[in-house]
């Protein structure tokens, strides 16, 4: 029993001191009302080892066209603008699923001209020692064509979205974490 005891205190202790070696920086903030595209498969294309099954590159990516921004906050100098295209990473090479079960959930119930509130972060990460960016998703809802209107009375114009998607920061695709 105290063996038990021990090893959940240790879990629980380990976990915390996870959570503090991370830190987030909020460099954008994206509040917007959108267009559901589709999750097309795509393959990474690049030349490195892990390319195209183990890098986070490949896999099925949820697209939305962004109509509108609500609200748009650039607190870090290094924040992305606005967007004409957001997209998230809902599965891996082999089609298995990655990225946040509630998020997942939202996009599975989702058609492509669906309407939705979206609205992410563009986020610096550090996370054992290391630095990266991080756009995780912070609200999916998808909307009636009758709220997406009233909404967009609103919003002010997004940029127009790209001809051919790109990828997350507009050249290839990467994995969004969400």
């Amino acid at each position: 029993m105290k063996t038990w005891i021990l090893s959940l205190l240790s879990l629980v202790c380990l976990a915390t001191l996870a959570s503090a070696l991370e830190q987030r920086e909020l460099l954008a903030r994206h509040e917007t009302v959108a267009v559901f595209s589709g999750a097309p498969f795509r393959k990474c294309l690049g030349l490195t080892t892990l390319c195209p099954d183990k890098c986070d590159g490949s896999g099925e990516f949820a697209t939305f066209e962004i109509r509108g921004y609500l609200a748009y906050e650039k607190p870090g100098q290094y924040g992305d603008p606005k967007q004409g295209q957001f997209m998230v990473r809902v599965s891996d090479f082999n089609k298995q699923p990655v990225g946040d079960p509630q998020w997942r959930a939202v996009i599975q119930t989702i058609k492509p001209g669906d309407w939705v509130a979206l609205t992410w972060n563009h986020d610096y990460v550090t996370r054992d020692g290391s630095k990266s960016p991080e756009r995780p998703l912070v609200n999916l809802k998808k909307l009636s064509a009758e709220e997406a209107a009233e909404l967009l009375k609103q919003a002010e114009p997004a940029p127009p979205a790209p001809k051919t998607p790109a990828g997350p920061r507009g050249v290839t695709p990467r994995a969004m974490a969400f």
